[in-house]
């Protein structure tokens, strides 16, 4: 059994939903719940990360995470993952720069939808995640279609990804606001599914909201991460 390392903070609503769902995960597949995985949290600042990205300073951000990693690293984790789309945009440049093996959630995220046969999907998430082509970029690669919300949905869902998501902060009105956005990009590019691209998002939108498949890309990490933790 391997032990996993979390960089958490990232933000810590999500940090609590991997540790406890990982937990839970694991147990379900070996079948007892007296057992529980080996996991070290490393949690970290978001707010100085967003600082970072919103001045362009990436190469702090990398600096910031791979440090660490390199900290779980040392402390006896086998492999990591970052709770947290966003900084998967400098991915490579921290895995570069870590001794510790990382579990992208892009590449896990990308693996499920060609699983699932997906090919027009729009994508929700962070303004870090919309604007930038770090996860886009590898579906468009794989053939498969990414669409956006238009600027003023993005600049909503960014706003209420920091100000409530991350502080577990969840509104019916905000709720009703992104279905508006979300109903409304399905009909228009007729997509057959939408990527809740920030680990926060499933605490307002889940399976039931839509007509069309999620990808819950938290989920869909986690579950990447206990198939580790068993090998």
């Amino acid at each position: 059994m391997k032990k996993l390392g979390i960089i958490g903070g990232i933000g810590p609503e999500a940090t609590v939903n991997y540790y406890l769902d990982i937990i839970k995960g694991y147990q379900k597949r070996i079948g007892t719940d007296k057992q529980l995985p080996e996991i070290l949290i490393n949690s970290i600042n978001m707010y100085d990360m967003f600082d970072m990205l919103d001045q362009g300073e990436y190469q702090l951000v990398a600096d910031y995470l791979s440090q660490a990693a390199n900290q779980l690293k040392q402390s006896g984790a086998d492999f990591g993952l970052m709770c947290g789309n966003t900084p998967h945009i400098v991915f490579s440049t921290i895995q570069n720069q870590s001794k510790l093996p990382l579990l992208s959630i892009v590449q896990t995220s990308l693996d499920r939808a060609k699983a699932l046969g997906l090919h027009k999907l729009g994508l929700l998430g962070t303004k870090f995640t919309m604007q930038n082509h770090f996860f886009s970029q590898p579906f468009i690669n794989a053939g498969i279609q990414i669409s956006l919300p238009d600027s003023q949905s993005q600049a909503f869902i960014h706003q209420k990804i920091v100000d409530e998501f991350e502080n577990g902060i969840i509104k019916g009105e905000t709720k009703k606001q992104l279905l508006k956005i979300i109903n409304a990009m399905i009909q228009e590019k007729d997509l057959d599914g939408i990527i809740l691209g920030c680990t926060e998002l499933p605490l307002i939108i889940n399976k039931t909201d839509l007509s069309v498949v999620i990808l819950d890309i938290a989920q869909i990490h986690i579950e990447s991460a206990i198939d580790h933790i068993l090998s």
